[in-house]
């Protein structure tokens, strides 16, 4: 009787051959690249030519919510103390595929379309969608004119008018607007007075963004494999400051500043502003801020413009005064090109039932801005609209 034969095991090697095969194909594939990049990394060098290895691209930043976008924002509680308003629920922010906050493009093919821009008070975060007055001026006009009207707003909290500008040649002018309306005062004034520049190197406001490689591995990462994750954390740590949110803290300290160089690198940006669109056969229209920013403020108005009056030196009728003078600069810029300007610092009354802190419209507000908006549009969007309405 023959002795049994003893029979080795096959590997795991032996029993998956295909998968063996891929993984050593891979394996080669990655060990060839990095022998590749190590070669031309040394002949690179033996010629002089070096490849930045910690800084992966710089990009003009395009300040805008993300294309797709569908967030609920509830009112900050660390701004409470500077609101005399009541906000009891969570706002809507959708945002379109071209990163417009919604509802914006209602007709596939409109007779008008006019585009705001500005900073968080073109936006109007905490509103209803529906009583926003980018949205709103859209609805009455096409209501008075007859016309297929799309009215976007491009507003974002911190833009200014260099962001502005990037906006308007980058993805407002592919959108052939009739009109562009530009809104902005607070922001500019805020770098202009806190970093002197627009062309400045603050992390979120500055207009360009130098990516590094292991930074931006990290974010696409979590931006691919946990966007919701993230999103929760940051909210978490949000809520576990002790301290609000200071962008310009490194910036608040004793501050010497020149008012004219100010207004005049704010001038020269709304003339970009203005013959950008002008060039472009756009009509320009600026706008006022309102604001509540008066010789007699409530307390949580002049709480607010002095909470850092120590740090920087500046008091409460310095800020009015300065804020007043980018207010005339808007007005003066539009006289001289002979353009629209939209008076919302005089036509708004300074008061709690319009304005919900220092500049910012709540929905009665916005409601109001939108009716004196559209009054005001209405002869450039559509001339002859009363005689044919109206016979």
């Amino acid at each position: 009787m023959p002795e049994p034969h003893n029979q080795t095991p096959d590997s795991w090697f032996h029993r998956n051959p295909k998968k063996t095969l891929f993984f050593f194909t891979l394996f080669l594939i990655l060990a060839i690249t990095f022998g590749a990049e190590k070669f031309l990394e040394f002949r690179n060098h033996r010629q002089g030519i070096v490849v930045s290895q910690e800084v992966a691209r710089r990009y003009v930043k395009l300040r805008e919510y993300r294309p797709g976008s569908r967030l609920l924002m509830a009112f900050p509680k660390d701004y409470l103390p500077y609101t005399d308003n009541v906000f009891t629920k969570k706002y809507r922010l959708d945002i379109d595929r071209n990163g417009f906050i919604m509802p914006s493009k209602i007709y596939a093919h409109p007779d008008k379309v006019i585009v705001f821009l500005g900073g968080s008070t073109t936006e109007c975060m905490f509103v209803d969608p529906e009583h926003r007055f980018p949205y709103l001026v859209g609805r009455i006009l096409q209501k008075e004119t007859g016309e297929k009207i799309n009215s976007y707003n491009g507003g974002m909290s911190g833009n200014n008018s260099l962001h502005a500008i990037d906006l308007l040649i980058n993805k407002v002018v592919p959108l052939h607007p009739q009109v562009v309306v530009f809104m902005e005062d607070i922001n500019d004034l805020s770098t202009l007075l806190y970093e002197r520049t627009y062309w400045n190197h603050h992390t979120v406001r500055s207009p360009l963004e130098t990516l590094q490689k292991k930074k931006l591995l990290g974010k696409l990462l979590k931006e691919l494999l946990i966007p919701d994750l993230n999103e929760a954390y940051r909210k978490l740590r949000a809520a576990l400051a002790t301290k609000p949110k200071d962008e310009f803290a490194a910036a608040r300290k004793k501050i010497n500043y020149n008012q004219a160089q100010l207004v005049h690198e704010f001038a020269m940006n709304l003339q970009a502003l203005v013959s950008i669109c002008k060039a472009y056969g756009i009509t320009p229209v600026l706008m006022t801020q309102e604001n509540r920013i008066t010789a007699h403020p409530a307390p949580v108005i002049k709480a607010y413009l002095t909470r850092y009056g120590q740090e920087t030196g500046i008091s409460y009728a310095q800020v009015r005064k300065l804020y007043d003078a980018f207010n005339d600069t808007i007005r003066q810029v539009g006289q001289k090109n002979h353009i629209l300007v939209i008076d919302l610092a005089k036509e708004i009354p300074p008061t709690k039932k319009y304005i919900y802190d220092v500049v910012h419209l709540n929905d009665t507000g916005s409601q109001l801005a939108a009716h004196l908006i559209a009054a005001r549009l209405k002869s450039l969007i559509a001339p002859q609209s009363q005689d044919s309405i109206h016979p």
